[in-house]
């Protein structure tokens, strides 16, 4: 006979091919709910206690005993089609159950997993390095577990509550309507893309200053990056930013070079800033190398007053 196998995070997901077997002599083990039985209208089944050949077994374990007899003996069985992604509603239950009864994760906000945060993502970086293959679907695990965490610790927010599906909304309304090229099939050119992305994401944005969204608690050398690449994507003289922001020296016994350079990063941001507020004022649009030099200059102190935004 027949095994028909439910899923047991979506128990009410019947197989097509399983519903004429539920007109027929039916056991069930005692891992299905009676409310499954009554959702799927299924009245006339008995609860299975021994191996009945002759009935078709419905069941969600397929590690039970009665089920793993039947798949020995060789008989059909017919499970859902498991989708990619379905092992999530698993780890989205078990956050639930550790945030509502865990004496450690019900005590956690947003500001106190922070370190936690930090630690995974440089272990995931450090697993990417080793190639460790096991590791890094380890690191991940753990990642996922810190999106998880926050995710649920906002559902309990009282005026402003959001979820893992907001979230997982979140991510898809902005992937769909950043890539709509490479969705529809219109193109797949990598140039055409980026540029794409770029243009919706500043619509988007609607942003006051080519430096908005920049996260200035990255480390030092990732901010001074991230912050030369969009003054360079906005036409910005890069070759005029103070070289001891592009050349970095790390002297034994020095200061904190991480809070050295961070500390410039802050000031060139600052300047550049101010000069979009003097272009927003005098009506001008910064998009290359001369309107840009021309607020820069503008905004320089007088000699001996101390450094300008950029030095030759």
């Amino acid at each position: 006979m027949t095994v028909i196998l439910l899923d047991p995070m979506r128990p009410d997901v019947l197989p097509t091919r399983a519903v004429p077997l539920l007109a027929g002599a039916l056991a069930v083990t005692e891992d299905i709910h009676p409310s499954t039985l009554w959702d799927l209208g299924i009245t006339g089944a008995s609860w299975a206690e021994r191996d009945d050949p002759g009935a078709t077994l419905l069941s969600s374990d397929r590690t039970h005993r009665l089920v793993r007899v039947r798949i020995e003996r060789g008989d059909e069985v017919i499970s859902a089609t498991r989708l990619p992604g379905e092992a999530l509603l698993e780890s989205v239950a078990l956050m639930d159950t550790l945030r509502r009864n865990g004496p450690w994760e019900s005590t956690q906000t947003h500001v106190s997993l922070r370190r936690y945060l930090l630690e995974e993502c440089y272990e995931l970086l450090d697993a990417i390095d080793d190639g460790d293959r096991n590791l890094l679907r380890e690191e991940l695990g753990d990642l996922l577990l810190q999106v998880l965490f926050h995710a649920r610790i906002a559902a309990d927010d009282a005026d402003r509550p959001f979820d893992i599906d907001d979230v997982a909304r979140s991510f898809t309304d902005k992937v769909r309507g950043r890539t709509p090229g490479v969705l529809s099939g219109a193109h797949a050119d990598l140039e055409t893309q980026i540029r794409e992305w770029e243009e919706r994401k500043a619509a988007e944005k609607k942003r006051g200053s080519v430096l908005d969204g920049i996260a200035t608690t990255a480390p030092a050398l990732a901010l001074a990056q991230k912050v030369l690449e969009r003054l360079d994507a906005a036409g910005f003289p890069v070759d005029t930013v103070d070289q001891q922001i592009r050349r970095v020296a790390v002297e034994p016994g020095g200061e904190s070079i991480e809070e050295v350079v961070r500390q410039r990063v802050r000031d060139l941001m600052a300047d550049v800033q101010n000069a979009e507020k003097r272009a927003d004022a005098a009506g001008m649009t910064l998009r290359d190398r001369d309107g840009w030099l021309s607020v820069l200059n503008e905004g320089q102190d007088p000699v001996g007053e101390g450094q300008g935004p950029v030095s030759e």
